[in-house]
């Protein structure tokens, strides 16, 4: 669900405390993460309720209709993102966000980012947000296979997502790392992330891409290309047209 959100927009980060120990919501009117830092929570739709305790977090599609409620006598803490992006089935569910690597920096610095910060501090904000996205995804993906196949990839996982946008990159190199043939690497990866590792590669390189464009922060199309993972401009262009329908240099003419 979370893995592939296309045109993805933060509207706003924040923290707070829970002042209304009951509320209700007719509409939501954006996507939103609610985490819960301390205190109790219970969230009531029809045919269902989902209790929020501290280090759990609660995706909130656009359109939800629901009502929570503060279980506990002390203030509930919570971090809220709210977004726009075309989510694939989207649907109410809980996490624990325990796990995450970057869990005491995603809830302690990115609201003062967010609202204080120019636009590198912006740029982080995405770039832990997507993080975190990612995380989720592989959490809801590892109830549908094998833990201990996903633990043999691991390694190769790990690594590209931090040369994700290196040109040396290649699938190789990653099935090596994980002492497994490149089919089988394939077959476990596509099982857990739905896609081709060339095809993941190649969405979160066009994603970002497109982002940098809509920035507006950079100097020509080539440089783009480099800095997502593109040594040659012309194949970026192609592939970038594939995925949106338009060359990178029609899209930056708006």
């Amino acid at each position: 669900m979370f893995e592939n959100i296309e045109n993805l927009k933060i509207v706003n980060i924040v923290s707070g405390f829970t002042k209304n120990r009951h509320n209700f919501v007719p509409c939501r009117k954006n996507h939103g993460f609610i985490l819960r830092k301390s205190g109790h929570t219970r969230y009531s739709f029809e045919g269902f309720r989902i209790d929020l305790n501290p280090g759990e977090v609660i995706f909130l599609p656009k359109g939800a209709k629901y009502e929570f409620s503060v279980l506990t006598e002390d203030p509930c803490e919570y971090f809220i993102i709210s977004f726009e992006g075309e989510i694939t089935d989207a649907t109410v569910a809980s996490y624990s966000f325990d796990g995450f690597q970057e869990a005491e920096e995603f809830i302690n610095d990115l609201p003062s980012l967010w609202s204080f910060g120019g636009k590198a501090e912006k740029y982080k904000c995405y770039a832990v947000f997507y993080n975190f996205l990612c995380y989720l995804e592989g959490l809801r993906n590892q109830t549908y296979i094998d833990k201990g196949k996903f633990n043999i990839i691991s390694p190769a996982v790990s690594y590209m997502k931090a040369h994700i946008y290196d040109c040396e990159l290649n699938i190789e190199t990653l099935h090596k790392l994980c002492g497994i043939s490149g089919t089988y690497f394939r077959y476990i990866f596509e099982s857990h992330y739905g896609v081709s590792p060339q095809k993941y590669i190649s969405s979160k390189r066009l994603s970002h891409a497109k982002a940098v464009i809509d920035s507006g922060d950079y100097n020509s199309i080539c440089e783009i290309a480099e800095a997502v993972g593109y040594s040659d401009p012309l194949y970026f262009s192609r592939a970038f047209k594939k995925k949106y329908g338009i060359s990178p240099k029609q899209y930056s003419k708006g």
